[in-house]
C-alpha cells in the first residue's frame, strides 16, 4: 500500500534539504575565506616585516648591500618554508648552465672547480672538452682567469669566467701543477658531455659506469652496447652510485635494451591527475644477468632505473639503500631569466607497489662501502670496491646457475 505525504509536509522537507545544503556551503565558503584572509594577512606581515628590515639594515649596517644577494637570499629562504628539499631558485646563469647540463652538451673550456682557499680547484675534467685536451686535471688550482689574480677578483667572478663564454672565445686561466705554474689560452667550443663509460671485462660482463643522466644518456648507452654486439656478453652491471637526480626521458631510453615495451613511470600530481613518465619501445631486450650497484647517493632518475630493472627483468640490486629521491621536479623561468624549480608529482613505477619516494629502494645484496668507486673495472679480482665486487659476484653466480640448468 502506498503511502502518500501532504503537500505542506513535502515543502517543509524540501526547504529544510535547502537550509542544511544553504548551511553547509556557507560553512564550508566561510572556511575558504577565512584560509584566504589569514593568508593574505601573512602576507601582508611578511611584507612588512621585510621593508622593516631593509629599513634598519640600510640605516645602520656596516656591511655593503648587494641588492642581488638579498633578493637571492629571500627566494631561498622562501623555498626553504615549504619542506621541498629538491626546490631551487637558479639566477640567471645558474638556469641557463644548469640546462646546458641538462641537454648534453656544454659551451666552455670544459671544467667543475671548487673554492679552494679563494682559488679555483678543478674538480671535474668533461672527456673530449678542451681543457682535456690541454692537458688540465682534477686538483690542478687555477691561479688566475684573464690574466687577473682569482684571490683579487674573488672566486665567483672567476667561476663565472671558466663557466661561461662564447664558443671560439678564448680564456687564459694559470694553473698551478705540482708548485709550477704555465699559463694556457683555451679556445672555448661545444661538446658533448659523456655520461657513460663501458668496460667488457674478461668474464665476458658489460660494466656501464653513469656519471649523469641527461638527455643524450640513453643515446650513449645504446652506442656502448652496440660496439659491444659482436663480443659474447654474459651479464650486465649498471653502476648507479652518486648520480643523485637525473633525466626522467634519458631514464626511459637507458632502460630500452634491458625492458620490454612498457610505461615505465608515471607522475602521479595533488590533483590526483597522472601523465607518463617514460615508455621503452624496443621488442627486443636481454635476458642475460643484471646487477645494479646503488649507494645512499643514488636518488631519482637512477632510482628509477634500478626498480624497474628489478622488477621488469630481475635484476639484483647491491649495494646500500638509495636516497628516496621519487618525486618530479618542474621549473618556471622568469622574464629575467631566473628560474624556480619546486616538486610537483610523486614517481609512480611500473610496478606501483615499489614507490621509492622516501624510504628509497633497499637492495636484494647490502654490502657497505664508504670508499672510492672502482678506478680500473677489470681488476675486479683484487678491488678494494665491496660494492663492485659483489655485483661480479652475483652475475658470475647468475650464470652458472643458468648454464646448470
Amino acid at each position: 500500500m502506498n503511502k502518500k505525504i501532504s503537500l505542506g509536509i513535502a515543502i517543509s522537507l524540501i526547504a529544510i534539504a535547502c537550509a542544511v545544503t544553504f548551511v553547509v556551503t556557507m560553512t564550508v565558503s566561510l572556511n575558504m575565506y577565512n584560509d584566504k584572509i589569514a593568508g593574505v594577512q601573512q602576507r601582508e606581515e611578511i611584507n612588512t616585516r621585510i621593508q622593516e628590515i631593509d629599513a634598519f639594515v640600510r640605516n645602520y649596517s656596516i656591511y655593503t648591500i648587494d641588492d642581488t644577494d638579498v633578493k637571492t637570499g629571500i627566494y631561498d629562504g622562501f623555498l626553504n618554508g615549504i619542506s621541498d628539499k629538491h626546490s631551487g631558485y637558479y639566477t640567471t646563469d645558474e638556469y641557463y648552465y644548469r640546462n646546458m647540463l641538462e641537454s648534453g652538451t656544454l659551451t666552455g673550456i670544459g671544467i667543475e672547480t671548487a673554492n679552494d682557499g679563494g682559488y679555483a680547484k678543478i674538480t671535474t675534467v668533461y672527456e673530449n672538452s678542451p681543457a682535456a685536451a690541454e692537458g688540465l686535471a682534477v686538483g690542478d688550482i687555477i691561479s688566475a682567469v684573464g690574466g687577473e689574480n682569482v684571490l683579487e677578483i674573488g672566486y665567483d667572478a672567476a667561476s663565472s669566467q671558466i663557466r661561461f663564454g662564447d664558443e671560439g672565445t678564448k680564456l687564459s686561466v694559470t694553473v698551478r701543477k705540482g708548485g709550477e705554474e704555465t699559463v694556457h689560452n683555451i679556445a672555448r667550443k661545444a661538446f658533448e658531455i659523456s655520461s657513460v663509460t663501458g668496460t667488457f671485462l674478461d668474464n665476458g660482463i658489460l660494466y656501464l659506469d653513469f656519471s649523469a643522466i641527461h638527455n643524450l644518456t640513453g643515446a650513449q648507452t645504446q652506442a656502448i652496447i652496440e660496439s659491444h654486439a659482436d663480443k659474447a656478453v654474459t651479464g650486465y652491471i649498471l653502476d648507479l652510485r652518486n648520480l643523485e637526480s637525473g633525466n626522467y626521458t634519458s631514464a626511459a631510453a637507458i632502460l630500452d635494451p634491458f625492458v620490454n615495451q612498457m610505461t615505465v613511470a608515471t607522475a602521479l600530481y595533488r590533483n590526483n591527475s597522472t601523465t607518463v613518465i617514460g615508455e621503452t619501445k624496443a621488442d627486443k631486450f636481454t635476458t642475460l644477468p643484471i646487477s645494479v650497484i646503488t649507494n645512499e647517493k643514488t636518488g631519482g632518475a637512477a632510482e628509477l632505473i634500478a626498480v624497474t630493472l628489478r622488477d621488469a627483468n630481475g635484476a639484483k640490486i647491491v649495494g646500500a639503500a638509495t636516497m628516496g629521491y621519487g618525486t618530479l621536479q618542474e621549473a618556471r623561468a622568469f622574464s629575467d631569466g631566473t628560474a624556480v624549480e619546486i616538486s610537483v608529482a610523486t614517481i609512480i613505477p611500473h610496478n606501483q607497489e615499489s614507490v621509492y619516494n622516501e624510504d628509497g629502494i633497499k637492495p636484494e645484496f647490502a654490502v657497505e662501502y664508504a670508499g672510492l668507486p672502482e678506478s680500473d673495472p677489470a681488476g675486479y679480482a683484487d678491488t678494494y670496491d665491496e660494492q663492485y665486487k659483489k655485483a661480479v659476484e652475483v652475475i658470475i653466480s647468475d650464470t652458472n646457475a643458468s648454464v646448470s640448468e
